[in-house]
């Protein structure tokens, strides 16, 4: 969907179908700090656990607060890596350990989730395209869908059109009313 001519960086949650984009990616932290806190909420007697969604989330806080000058920010995207990656080691192996999956997960796209340091551009997380879904998500929860393929497709191609007029600052209303007053002709 993004193109070959994306140069852009995707920011997304861990959903697998994104493994196979080739660009650079940034994993959602909203996502992976509610996993942490999901499973620290279904074992809170586990001092371990406990001590280790601790230390994530101060790693957690110290990068999203960071910004190092441009020439030390790979340097220190590197270090945020070290640091998580020494804290979920002891957990890898251990089948036993609650935060043994999360510990693998974290490993498996450690590049990808501090992207955000050496690229004070990019968001840590996914927050912003999730919430400019909401509305349509919640239309089609609402309408029940629209009962064909071809209604589909209209419905997510107005609702792409309407969403990028809205964030270039444009009137949706004045824009439909340009394009009728101008129809391109037929190829």
């Amino acid at each position: 969907m993004l193109g070959a001519g994306f140069a852009g960086v995707l920011v997304s949650d861990f959903y697998a179908a994104y493994d196979h984009y080739p660009g650079v990616k940034q994993r959602c932290w909203s996502h992976l700090l509610a996993d942490i806190k999901e499973v620290g909420q279904q074992y809170p007697k586990d001092a371990r656990l406990q001590g280790w969604v601790k230390a994530v989330r101060a790693i957690w806080a110290r990068a999203s607060g960071a910004c190092p000058l441009p020439a030390y920010r790979a340097a220190q995207q590197r270090a945020y890596e070290q640091e998580l990656l020494a804290l979920c080691q002891p957990y890898l192996a251990d089948e036993t350990a609650p935060q043994a999956v999360l510990c693998r997960r974290i490993e498996k796209y450690l590049s990808e989730l501090f992207v955000f340091v050496g690229n004070p551009a990019v968001p840590a997380t996914n927050n912003a395209a999730e919430r400019s879904l909401r509305p349509t998500v919640i239309a089609r929860k609402i309408s029940g869908g629209t009962r064909a393929p071809a209604g589909t497709q209209t419905k997510m191609t107005l609702a792409t059109i309407f969403g990028t007029w809205r964030v270039r600052g444009l009137n949706p209303f004045a824009e439909c009313l340009r394009l009728l007053a101008a129809p391109t002709a037929p190829a």
